[in-house]
């Protein structure tokens, strides 16, 4: 059953590469709409995987991913990075805006009025 406030789900997702190297092993997470989540840990805990997860960069490999209630393998991957919002560290910024251009660089191209409450 989907719950109208829980904007990402996680349940019993893996994601195991190629050559069998397992980098997520049953992950059960809930996120609710609103709520701020940090995910902290040493290097190769996870974290990156997590979030491509999340934005489709990656599929999981057993389990299932939900953004509001849909499977991630479902949406379109452009729709889905653009519905949820993220900025890519490092390489994927643009180098020659500053940080808030670089936040609004997806409502610029969405159209988004500047008022919008989500």
């Amino acid at each position: 059953m989907n719950d109208p406030e829980t904007t990402i789900n996680f349940r019993d997702v893996s994601f195991v590469l190629p050559g069998g190297r397992k980098l997520l092993a049953n992950l059960n997470l809930t996120v609710e709409r609103g709520e701020t989540l940090v995910l902290l840990g040493r290097s190769g805990s996870g974290k990156t995987t997590t979030m491509k997860l999340i934005n489709r960069l990656i599929d999981p490999t057993s389990g299932r991913v939900e953004v509001e209630g849909r499977a991630t393998v479902d949406w379109d991957p452009i729709r889905l990075r653009r519905r949820i919002g993220y900025v890519i560290q490092e390489i994927g910024l643009f180098p020659h805006l500053t940080i808030e251009q670089n936040i609004g660089v997806v409502p610029r191209l969405e159209g988004w009025h500047r008022d919008r409450p989500d």
